[in-house]
């Protein structure tokens, strides 16, 4: 039975010194308390409902909401307790999350101190429970006020921090001591909100003599029939005598049919007992990644009977797929330097290798408790749509809610998760840090292990890296500050909890250096975006020269759609010389904007903020697009996942979806490059090399118009080729030769058979700017409704770069800002149609670089 305790909460502030020895005084107070309609809840949240702070990702209001670091918050909570809970043989006391450091009371009893928002808080409170009236009283803080100078001496001078001029510093030496968010101290793409709350659900637990604790399912093989194992976790509460009971598992199929039932008569030790049911699945429907396959979730239902009761365990989702990691050695790529072994870095699902397409996720909002199931749902949807087909989801934010996961897994995208280590060293030389992370560890793989889509654990973000090239002049360089942690906690608790699901130490992690390209993952900053050389920043073709083995993260960076930074302006006028454009714009920015618009469109310095955000919007989409197709075609690599996804608040940043689920222009770049049935262009050595991907299970069979176009599609030196692109393939499937003597237009490849399926693929000749383009002629040709959607076709005399349409911020389409060439008809699908209809007739327009 559970009762939830998740309604009608009240919150009061008090300084620091108000402690926990003062509970029974702040619990008695009838004054000053802010109503606290549901959980989860973080303070910041009803501060702004009774007005007592402004929005803090508003303007710069950040910086007025700081005070609240400083006092310690109480929460409080009456509730009714009837005869039947108090009657169970256990009742158990969940809090989900505490945000972070916390003091629990239940009914003036004091049940314990509670220092991460990592994994639940539990109490046995049966005996302190009474019939009718109870009360709960929970203390929190930021959780810094704990940690002091002696506390950081190992791990100061280590953790990340970023300067702005015109905002100051972000960052704090004491997070690492703080088992919370690392990012809500601030980032180089997030303000300072340090978060404070219970930001999960809080219940009460009243257990029969037996229940089920926990079920591991778990994909053995998949051919020639899937065969699932499970492990049943089941608890006999009584002290000293055993129980006999009948354990019941049934898989019900992605249609409700019953695929598997499976019972077990069973003789049930004191406390806890672990049983193995297996199953056989003949034509069992397998799930795959977005883009490889459909994704069937087939239903586990257990219960347990003893005593004449039965005891049902909460029904999960579980999809029928194996994963693995393929390491195995390779030859050497051409350019690699001598004596290192090469590996690959290859998910494997079903057996299948998978490039995997994708970003990295941090936490959708800075003040975490307040993102709603619809945000989740619409960002892993959105992720979808973009082709992807996995998340990375980065070490310093959180461990997401079960709707992340459970979107996910319905969605086909695979997850790369970080634990929650990240950019600095931490104390795992204190026995207390150790205690708390392996809890956390413990936890957060038990609770997550059943998931499809879960494809990795992964130690830390970025530590390994430090240790070897980062923090050598650090205070205690050879403190190698959480190192036991990633190197042997994680490994050993993954190995209990979920053999099943691979493990790599960091990321960037592999070989001599964590940060080669030799094997393992690479975090591909320094050459690219981070480079001191302005030109390697803005320059989307140096990623044809990557050789590692999987980028788990670059970027570039490009605002917010205007109605976005309209919204975090707060209604002021824009000026991109404020205070607030700082501090919403990227602390890596550092003139890279313009730089990139100067070289690929216009090299003024007087854009107006429209022209600012069109030709920024478009570098930004050049340098994903070009760079995640030249990540692809090489069939040494097997990923590319950018820097950064989503945003937890708005601003001039890596993403491609922004705080306000808007999409920036960018995301169609991405998506068009993640295409799962794909044609790539590059140069090599005198010849245009043609390189397919094909991730569906049927190949491809196309006629290819391949060679020279002239902008104004007067010249088309082109012939016919015949390919056939086979099932879950990527590698060249053509060359042809450079026509030295062509001007005045560009190399391609255009599908003649199915061009809606295979989009034509381009190798320009030079930056947008000094392209000698014609006058472009582009119109609408035709326009049909469906629905609530509106599918419009465009088609272009000449080749147009950048074909969009005047719509509002807001309105969704299957493709926008992208080039047709000469001939070329493209139909175009703008969703919800029937919203917009008030904005008028359709205008399509263009850009001219100049």
């Amino acid at each position: 039975m559970r009762m939830e305790l998740n309604l009608d909460w009240r919150l009061t502030g008090e300084d620091l010194s108000c402690g926990p020895a003062k509970a029974q005084i702040v619990r008695v107070k009838r004054a000053d308390w802010l109503t606290v309609p549901s959980l989860p809840c973080d303070i910041h949240m009803p501060l702004i409902e009774h007005g007592l702070i402004k929005e803090p990702l508003v303007a710069d209001n950040c910086f007025e909401s700081e005070w609240t670091e400083k006092k310690s918050w109480w929460f409080a909570k009456d509730f009714q307790v009837t005869t039947d809970v108090l009657q169970r043989e256990r009742v158990t006391l969940h809090i989900e999350s505490l945000d972070s450091e916390a003091d629990i009371w239940l009914n003036g009893i004091h049940l314990g101190h509670h220092r991460s928002a990592f994994y639940p808080f539990t109490a046995d409170v049966r005996e302190l429970l009474t019939e009718g009236d109870n009360d709960l009283l929970i203390r929190l803080t930021s959780g810094l006020e704990h940690v002091s100078e002696q506390d950081i001496v190992m791990t100061e001078g280590t953790l990340a921090k970023m300067e702005n001029e015109a905002i100051g510093k972000r960052g704090d030496e004491r997070r690492a001591n703080v088992r919370k968010a690392q990012f809500v101290y601030g980032w180089d793409w997030g303000p300072r909100v340090a978060t404070c709350g219970i930001a999960g659900g809080v219940w009460l637990d009243a257990q029969s003599e037996v229940r089920i604790r926990s079920i591991s399912a778990v994909t053995v093989s998949v051919q020639p029939s899937a065969f699932v194992r499970f492990e049943v976790e089941a608890d006999n509460a009584h002290p000293f005598q055993t129980r006999e009971a009948e354990l019941i598992v049934e898989l019900l199929g992605p249609d409700s049919q019953v695929a598997a039932k499976l019972s077990k008569q069973v003789c049930l030790r004191s406390g806890f007992n672990y049983l193995d049911l297996e199953a056989n699945i003949p034509d069992a429907a397998l799930w795959w990644p977005n883009g490889m396959g459909d994704q069937p979730l087939y239903t586990v239902r257990a219960s347990i009977r003893a005593s004449g009761e039965i005891m049902a365990y909460p029904e999960f989702k579980f999809g029928i797929r194996t994963i693995a990691l393929n390491t195995e050695p390779i030859a050497a790529i051409d350019g690699s330097p001598a004596g290192e072994q090469e590996r690959q870095f290859t998910f494997e699902v079903n057996g299948v290798q998978v490039f995997a397409k994708g970003g990295n996720w941090i936490p959708a909002d800075s003040v975490v408790s307040r993102v709603s199931d619809d945000k989740y749902a619409t960002l892993v949807r959105e992720a979808r749509e973009a082709n992807f087909n996995m998340l990375r989801i980065w070490g310093g934010g959180i461990y997401e809610r079960d709707i992340f996961y459970e979107k996910c897994d319905e969605y086909g995208i695979l997850i790369w998760h970080d634990f929650m280590f990240s950019c600095g060293k931490y104390p795992d030389h204190l026995p207390w840090f150790r205690e708390e992370t392996a809890r956390e560890i413990d936890y957060q793989t038990r609770r997550l292990r059943n998931h499809a889509s879960l494809a990795l654990w992964c130690g830390n973000n970025e530590n390994h890296w430090g240790f070897d090239e980062w923090w050598n002049g650090s205070r205690h360089p050879r403190f190698y500050g959480g190192a036991v942690i990633y190197n042997e906690i994680a490994p050993e608790l993954i190995r209990k909890n979920c053999p099943h699901i691979p493990y790599w130490n960091s990321s960037p992690y592999g070989g001599q250096q964590p940060n080669g390209n030799a094997s393992g993952d690479r975090h591909h900053w320094n050459d690219g975006t981070m480079s001191p050389d302005m030109q390697r920043r803005i320059t989307p073709e140096i990623y044809d020269e990557v050789q590692a083995k999987f980028v788990s993260e670059y970027g570039y960076i490009g605002p917010c759609r205007l109605s976005s930074i309209e919204t975090y302006f707060g209604g002021a006028e824009i000026d991109t010389n404020s205070r607030t454009w700082a501090l919403h714009t990227n602390t890596f920015e550092k003139d890279t904007v313009l730089a990139g618009i100067r070289k690929h469109y216009v090299e003024r310095d007087d854009l107006t903020l429209d022209e600012y955000l069109l030709y920024a919007g478009l570098c930004q989409s050049l340098m994903y697009a070009y760079s995640l197709e030249s990540i692809r075609s090489k069939t040494f690599c097997s990923g590319a996942l950018f820097w950064m996804y989503n945003d937890c608040w708005g601003e001039v940043g890596w993403t491609i979806i922004d705080y306000y689920l808007k999409r920036k222009l960018s995301y169609y770049g991405v998506k068009r490059a993640f295409a799962p049935q794909k044609l790539i262009l590059r140069e090599q050595e005198g010849m245009v090399e043609i390189t397919a991907m094909n991730e569906t299970d049927a190949p491809i069979r196309e006629t290819l118009e391949c060679g020279f176009l002239s902008f104004d599609g007067s010249i088309r030196k082109t012939a016919s080729v015949d390919v056939v692109i086979p099932a879950r393939y990527r590698g060249v499937i053509h060359r042809f030769a450079i026509d030295a003597g062509a001007e005045g237009g560009l190399y391609a490849a255009i599908p003649v058979q199915h061009p809606d399926r295979l989009q034509p693929a381009v190798l320009r000749p030079g930056d947008f700017r000094t392209l000698a383009l014609p006058e472009a002629r582009v119109r609408i040709t035709e326009i049909l409704n469906d629905g609530d959607d509106l599918h419009v076709t465009v088609s272009a005399d000449t080749f147009v770069h950048a074909v969009h349409f005047d719509l509002p911020d807001s309105v969704r389409l299957s493709d926008h800002y992208f080039d047709l060439l000469p001939g070329e008809s493209r139909t175009v699908t703008i969703y919800d149609w029937s919203m917009e209809r008030e904005a008028g007739p359709l205008d399509v327009q263009f850009v001219s670089p100049r």
